[in-house]
């Protein structure tokens, strides 16, 4: 039977954030008065007072997620970024008398978790500044996260002196960049990239039936909160998942106000609907049949080894004797379903599995459109994604 303390590692990472990025004396001092003026301590940034005009990325996540997603997507994802494109190698464990752990003949797992760096970590590479930020209300009306952004826009400015800003967004934190330009007149930001950003809506607004018991339990389950708020120092205030539903007031007014003529658009959009493979493990018919010839070579191996005075790690798990040791144990990886499976959404049948691709493109002319064979979750933490970043960025300073 396995343990709730083992099931929540094998789905969840429930661990520390751990990541590098670049600072200095003056960088720490700028962070820390940016935070003081606005009177928060989760804002994260790279950016020199000294180099005033630069490029600053600012990072912007989506909904009920955090600043993680982009220093330490393993955690800002929950564990959820997976090699599911390749399946797990069988696992030898050498030869015993009697099966090694695990005991059961069957044991079960999920796809490979990936840890991959965080999309600052690549910027601090190509030395481009960057800030991110946790938003206080990750889950609720997008307007307030809106008026959030742009005190943060204003303190940069205050901050950092005129700045030339590029803002890369994941899911609902597009449509807050987005409804930030339609409403500011003036602005240093020059461009948006927007990943998976749900334009046309997305099926998870559905998830608004659920606000009330899900507002306790994300609130007051010490465990459970940590997945969305690593800190434990934001609060569920509400749930607007309507905003983002397909056909809802607020789209239809972010649609008709089109692209600014003085901001590049770049839309992101994923073809993957798939999040993980579920395996469960056997162990190889092979295996459980006696190999004597093959014992006695690895006994006799074990004889030598032991003469010359190897180290016992060379020896200890070769068989002692091939009569009461011709086993050598194997476990092999057989794939019985997959999440998200194939479900009759759009957003799974034609997107990453939480918006369609036709949602996260908007339909002006102008604006640049990617589609990556990406899910929702890994299209910002991936070596595709990144390149995007990377891209974007460059072709935005090489024609300034």
């Amino acid at each position: 039977m396995v343990s709730t303390d083992e099931l929540a590692e094998k789905i969840f990472t429930i661990r520390d954030p751990n990541y590098s990025k670049k600072s200095s004396p003056k960088i720490s001092a700028a962070e820390k008065r940016i935070n003081k003026t606005l009177k928060r301590n989760d804002i994260e940034s790279t950016a020199n007072p000294d180099n005033e005009g630069d490029f600053l990325v600012l990072f912007i996540h989506g909904f009920a997620a955090s600043k993680y997603c982009w220093l330490d997507p393993d955690v800002g994802n929950m564990g959820w970024v997976k090699e599911y494109s390749k399946d797990p190698e069988p696992v030898d464990f050498g030869w015993h008398s009697i099966p090694p752990p695990p005991f059961i003949p069957v044991e079960w797992s999920l796809s490979k978790q990936v840890v991959p760096k965080g999309a600052t970590e690549i910027l601090d590479k190509y030395g481009i500044d960057w800030l991110t930020y946790s938003q206080k209300s990750a889950f609720g009306d997008i307007g307030v996260s809106v008026k959030e952004l742009t005190k943060i826009i204003s303190a940069i400015v205050n901050e950092y002196g005129e700045r030339r800003i590029i803002i890369i967004a994941h899911s609902r934190g597009g449509l807050i960049s987005k409804k930030y330009l339609d409403i500011t007149e003036k602005t240093p930001v020059e461009k948006l990239v927007s990943f998976g950003t749900p334009y046309g809506g997305t099926f998870f607004s559905a998830f608004e039936m659920f606000r009330l018991p899900s507002k306790q339990f994300l609130n007051r389950v010490k465990a459970v909160r940590k997945l969305w708020d690593v800190s434990q120092e934001r609060k569920i205030e509400s749930f607007a998942t309507k905003q983002m539903a397909p056909g809802s007031k607020f789209l239809k007014e972010l649609s008709s106000k089109g692209c600014r003529s003085d901001v590049k658009y770049v839309n992101v959009a994923g073809t993957n609907s798939l999040i993980t493979n579920v395996y469960t493990w056997r162990w190889d018919t092979s295996c459980l049949l006696p190999k004597f010839f093959y014992a006695k070579e690895k006994m006799n191996l074990r004889k030598k080894l032991v003469s010359e005075k190897r180290s016992i790690h060379e020896w200890y798990d070769l068989p002692k004797h091939f009569l009461f040791y011709p086993f050598n144990w194997t476990l092999v990886p057989n794939k019985i379903f997959e999440i998200y499976p194939r479900v009759g959404y759009p957003e799974v049948l034609r997107g990453d599995g939480a918006v369609s691709v036709e949602s996260a493109l908007m339909v002006e002319k102008e604006v640049k459109q990617y589609i990556i064979n990406k899910n929702h979750v890994d299209m910002t933490c991936s070596k595709t994604g990144y390149d995007i970043m990377v891209r974007e960025i460059k072709e935005t300073m090489n024609t300034s």
